[in-house]
């Protein structure tokens, strides 16, 4: 039997949020009737649900700046602007980051109340940021869209396809820049054919056209510039499966202002910036083999060895928005992640072997009636 919508537990994504006591956000009061003002998606403005007031934010990039390397360890803007709490979890190890008003906490990534606050850690401030254009009912409709196209899933999952199950979160990304120079050899091979005789069964003599190869060594240099290799800091969300949503237009990427927060999430990076290269450099070296191995000439290529060197490389810590709708099911969580960009939708959801049992009850049903037939 499936499980109904209240025993499926929706948790909101990420370890490591900024929130609010109610809402898990920053909040800005509106000048006009003293209510929340919340980001507008698309609207680069901040906008009163009450009394309709906006107020535009001014977009500038002068603050996406490149940080080389070596200049990591040194002194940075720290914190998210505006006085904090943070707290650590019991029940899954998150860190929490939330304002200073805030007077409860509840952990937003197991809904556990189990958390101990913490001195708050000098933690490198974001200083670009990939806004919200992607407007919550679109995504909604994409999460339903997603939903219905999922095969022997179970029924209380179609329950939770609401407004209140999607939320949005901005997730800290590291981007990476690299120059760099490969030099390459491998085995070029060349097909050639040749006619050969053979007897067959009847012991006929017969001629046969065969594939030779014919290798020589190659080698060359290749030349690339990556930019912006996206790597998430993220503890809270699977590798894997936010790499389904990319692509993110970094080139959008304005510089950080708390106003693009109000009324959503925002995740504190999880993985420091030495730590996440190995999976930029991964991702670099495939591209590179990937391009060389195009230049090989001949048919075939084997025995293909890189060698790689690394220039000026850089980075910047960044936000990039993601809709969350994580949810319990199965004593597992299952997550589901919507571009805020782009709305391209990814997710997991959890097998109903009720439906799958009933259909082979089905199936096995209809051949007892079609070979009773049969035999009659």
């Amino acid at each position: 039997m499936d499980a109904t919508a209240e025993e499926i537990a929706r948790l909101p994504g990420g370890g490591g949020m900024r929130e609010s006591p109610e809402g898990g956000h920053l909040e800005f009061p509106c000048n006009g009737c003293g209510a929340t003002l919340s980001f507008a998606p698309g609207a680069q403005a901040l906008a009163c649900a009450h009394c309709g007031h906006k107020e535009e934010i001014p977009q500038s990039k002068e603050g996406v700046v490149e940080h080389s390397f070596e200049d990591y360890r040194r002194a940075k803007a720290t914190g998210w602007g505006t006085e904090t709490k943070t707290y650590d979890c019991r029940g899954c190890g998150a860190k929490t980051t939330v304002e200073a008003s805030a007077a409860a906490f509840t952990c937003p990534f197991c809904a556990s109340p189990q958390v101990d606050p913490t001195p708050d850690q000098d933690r490198l401030r974001p200083e670009s940021v990939l806004p919200f254009a992607v407007e919550k009912n679109r995504v909604l409709d994409r999460f339903k869209a997603w939903v219905s196209s999922l095969w022997f899933r179970p029924n209380a999952l179609k329950k939770l396809a609401t407004l209140d199950a999607i939320r949005g979160v901005y997730i800290p990304h590291w981007t990476y820049d690299s120059a760099t120079h490969s030099f390459w050899d491998a085995q070029a091979g060349y097909h050639y054919y040749v006619d050969e005789t053979y007897r067959d069964a009847q012991g006929k003599t017969q001629t046969r056209r065969v594939q030779k190869t014919r290798w020589e060594r190659v080698s060359g240099t290749h030349d690339a510039f990556f930019d912006d290799v996206l790597v998430h800091a993220s503890r809270g969300v699977q590798k894997g499966l936010m790499s389904e949503i990319y692509p993110f237009d970094t080139k959008t990427l304005a510089a950080y202002d708390p106003r693009f927060l109000a009324g959503w999430a925002a995740e504190d990076y999880q993985r420091e910036m030495p730590d996440c290269w190995p999976e930029a450099k991964s991702y670099i070296d495939s591209r590179i083999r990937s391009a060389i191995t195009s230049k090989i000439p001949g048919d075939t290529h084997r025995d293909l060895s890189v060698r790689t060197s690394f220039f000026n490389r850089t980075w910047k810590l960044c936000l990039l928005p993601v809709f969350v709708a994580s949810y319990r099911y199965g004593g597992k969580v299952w997550p589901c992640l919507v571009n805020g960009q782009t709305g391209e939708v990814a997710g997991e959801a959890p097998v109903s072997w009720a439906k799958i049992g009933a259909l082979v009850a089905t199936i096995a049903a209809v051949l007892i009636i079609v070979l009773k037939l049969a035999s009659g």
